[in-house]
């Protein structure tokens, strides 16, 4: 979905999008396949060649149980509020500042986003506010018993330990040396 920023009024302009509009179909289709999504967004000019993008995306994800392998669909429902501004050169000796961490951001505060030329490609955009959402383990919530949503097992008084018993015990490297018979 790609946005003409010059077409944009000085109030802003507001997109809603869903798996029944299709906008977006195609650009998420490798993340939560043919599940449905629900997206609005809105663009409003600011200074020369700005712009302010603030939304929301809420939709699913197929997931496998980081705990016990079950296929779920994991919920995801993240704002934006962004800063677009024109793509800049990046020198070969340039510079530039970020966060040190991920949790040094905070959640109120503008990020930016670059665009090329006077076009927005907001599928793109939408794509990886989706698949930055994807939890790095995954797993479905508990209810207030610390039992799993799906699986039902208490999970809070589980440990979960994997190991692959077929490898043999290891084997000290000089071990073999006490078995040598020197003259």
């Amino acid at each position: 979905m790609r946005i003409n920023l010059l077409e944009i009024p000085e109030e802003g302009k507001s997109w809603i999008c869903n798996d029944k509009t299709t906008e977006l179909n195609e650009s998420l289709r490798d993340l939560i396949g043919k599940k449905s999504y629900a997206v609005e967004f809105t663009i409003r000019p600011l200074q020369a060649g700005t712009y302010e993008l603030t939304g929301f995306v809420r939709t699913e994800i197929p997931e496998d149980c980081s705990r016990c392998g079950i296929d779920f669909d994991m919920p995801v429902d993240e704002k934006f509020k962004e800063l677009l501004i024109p793509e800049q050169p990046l020198e070969r000796n340039a510079k530039y500042s970020k966060v040190n961490h991920v949790s040094d951001l905070k959640e109120d505060s503008l990020s930016s986003v670059e665009y090329s030329g006077h076009h927005f490609e907001a599928g793109e955009y939408i794509h990886e506010v989706v698949g930055l959402a994807e939890p790095l383990i995954p797993a479905p919530p508990c209810d207030a018993q610390g039992n799993c949503s799906k699986c039902l097992k208490n999970v809070k008084d589980l440990v979960f330990k994997y190991e692959d018993k077929g490898f043999e015990a290891p084997v000290q490297p000089f071990s073999v040396l006490k078995n040598i018979k020197l003259n």
